[in-house]
């Protein structure tokens, strides 16, 4: 039987309308044992992980230009520890998103190497990649990291408890910027030009007098006219409120309640400090973050020739949902 010439009409319009698969920009992952390239079990929180990726125009020589690469990420839950409820329902868990780039290009292709930090709470994120060309075409890939943390899911644990290592500023993707209530590591790349993740940090790594190794508030009066690092033009600089204590290691594990953490803040010294000076391994710092949260942070490891990082014990009151 012959086709009416009306859907003969409608099959050519919809093949007109149908974009050719070979057309458009393109984006991959470099699949290595050494980069992220697919879904993935994170076996320790907090992890710091790697991917790159590629993309191109499809046609080197004439087609368009790429013009933008963005990267975000959607935890679910959300990435800042709270209370759970008894029972709990992942469905009706808040989430939250980070744009951690979104930058202007003017290449038919590229290759970028993008390290992160992983959450340290339990609960998954997704990461997506998107390239744009210059005809608003795109194209997109992305995973899926799986973090499981018993303590951030027990009703029985108050508080949140992780490890952070923060990497000495040496280039513009090292993870020196802390969310101490989320316990995320983000890179300057992440931070540079982008309102929502400076609102986010409380803590950053910063080399002092003869290049020791120091913590700093966002609020460090340095920071107000300085250009280094940019945060002289953040809108926000979080006034994290930080103190010494004069606890022992034992005194830093023995805070097992919010109670003992929040006493422990309370019964520092009464001087607040935007920062540390020289960090002395075992130290241990109270906090309290320009969202409300308490907590006490322990210098854990000072850097060595082959590994420049500093970890910290980090626990920190949840909050409420």
């Amino acid at each position: 039987m012959r086709l009416s010439s009306f859907l003969l009409s409608l099959l050519s319009l919809l093949a007109a309308c149908t974009p050719d698969p070979g057309s458009g920009p393109r984006i991959d992952f470099v699949g290595t044992t050494r980069f992220v390239s697919n879904n993935r079990l994170v076996t320790a929180p907090g992890d710091t992980l790697s991917t790159r990726i590629f993309a191109d125009n499809r046609d080197s020589a004439t087609g368009p230009l790429l013009q933008r690469l963005r990267i975000t990420v959607k935890y679910e839950p959300q990435s800042r520890p709270f209370v759970y409820a008894s029972p709990y329902d992942p469905g009706l868990a808040p989430k939250d998103s980070v744009v951690y780039l979104d930058s202007t290009l003017t290449t038919r292709k590229f290759a970028y190497q993008f390290t992160f930090g992983t959450r340290t709470t339990s609960g998954r994120e997704t990461w997506r990649f998107e390239v744009t060309d210059a005809e608003g075409r795109a194209a997109s890939r992305r995973f899926q990291l799986t973090t499981r943390n018993a303590d951030s899911l027990s009703l029985t644990v108050p508080y949140h408890a992780y490890l952070a290592r923060l990497q000495a500023p040496i280039n513009a993707r090292t993870l020196s910027f802390l969310d101490l209530g989320a316990g995320l590591l983000f890179p300057k790349t992440a931070v540079r030009t982008n309102p929502d993740v400076q609102r986010r940090i409380d803590l950053l790594y910063f080399p002092g007098a003869g290049n020791t190794p120091i913590l700093v508030t966002p609020a460090d009066p340095l920071f107000a006219t300085n250009k280094i690092l940019g945060l002289n033009v953040w809108p926000t600089r979080n006034a994290t409120v930080l103190k010494f204590t004069t606890l022992a290691p034992t005194g830093f594990t023995g805070a097992t309640s919010n109670q003992a953490i929040i006493a422990a803040f309370d019964n520092a010294q009464n001087i607040t400090i935007t920062r540390t000076g020289a960090l002395v391994l075992n130290q241990v710092y109270a906090f309290r973050t320009a969202g409300g949260q308490t907590g006490l942070l322990q210098v854990s490891k000072l850097p060595t020739s082959d590994r420049p990082t500093v970890d910290l014990q980090v626990r920190v009151t949840k909050q409420q949902p």
